[in-house]
């Protein structure tokens, strides 16, 4: 997706193409801090982190302005709302992506992070290390797919814009994987899907697709860390870009003032991360 944020819901995301007067996307560590009365300091923290991010944007131009208005007012829905920023350099969760998951999950999908496409292969909780996982490939027609946690499976996607995946650097090491994007309608059902012989792959998303759904192929028999895997909304998809996650939002805070000259305006926006948006 480039350069560019977009947002809105799945299916009608916006871009916009103004560069933001201010962008705050820290993570809320839920970090919490008591010292005693003998200046001991004792740190408690909650179990997850929640993304907030802090949006600014001066003088844009009404178009953009009203997109925004109807999103934060929810004219157009509850939501919850995808957001793609420019700096996010892999989408996938940041535990996804380093083939984390709950230890004890065993072979449920790695808590349905990770699929099997194929009629062979698992997705296996590696022995001996509670909470890393792996893919067992039966044979060489063994795949593996990839959800999109918050979004029920599928990752989010605009039409027209571009989109690369990389496979896991041990199944990348093989010189046997091939993998590929599968692109889905509003339904969930196939469109179409990019292939490449290899450990990388990029694509246009076409018109119609609302959803991707990256995939890889080891194409030889084994047990592969689920480790370094990227998948990207450009063209940079690379094994060393920690996950960002792809979270629901919600908006929290809105203003619009009216800029000067008319009829421009300013924004601001807050969105925190949510497990679900009901009106």
């Amino acid at each position: 997706m480039g350069s560019n944020l977009w947002i809105g819901a799945p299916g009608s995301l916006y871009e916009i193409d103004q560069a933001t007067t201010s962008f705050d996307r820290s993570a809320d560590l839920g970090v919490s801090e008591f010292k005693s009365l003998g200046g001991l300091v004792t740190v408690t923290r909650t179990a997850s982190t929640t993304r907030r991010t802090k949006l600014s944007w001066d003088r844009l131009p009404p178009a953009d302005a009203r997109a925004l208005d109807r999103l934060a007012r929810r004219i157009d829905g509850p939501g919850p709302l995808v957001l793609i920023d420019p700096v996010a350099g892999n989408v996938l969760g940041a535990a996804q992506a380093a083939g984390r998951g709950v230890a004890g999950a065993g072979d449920v999908s790695g808590l349905d992070q990770w699929f099997k496409v194929s009629a062979t292969g698992a997705v296996v909780e590696v022995a001996g290390a509670p909470g890393t996982f792996a893919f067992t490939a039966a044979d060489a027609t063994s795949k593996l797919g990839w959800r999109c946690v918050p979004w029920q499976g599928n990752f989010p996607v605009a039409a027209g814009t571009r989109i690369s995946f990389r496979a896991p650097s041990a199944i990348a090491a093989l010189g046997t994987v091939g993998v590929n994007i599968d692109f889905k309608k509003a339904d969930g059902s196939y469109l179409s899907g990019p292939s490449a012989t290899g450990p990388y792959v990029a694509a246009t998303v076409p018109a119609g697709a609302v959803f991707a759904t990256p995939c890889a192929t080891p194409g030889t028999a084994g047990t592969y860390s689920l480790a370094g895997a990227c998948l990207s909304y450009d063209d940079g998809a690379a094994h060393t870009i920690p996950g960002d996650g792809l979270p629901q939002l919600a908006v929290t805070t809105y203003t619009d003032t009216p800029g000067l000259p008319l009829p421009y305006r300013s924004i601001n926006l807050e969105l925190v991360e949510v497990s679900r948006a009901t009106s």
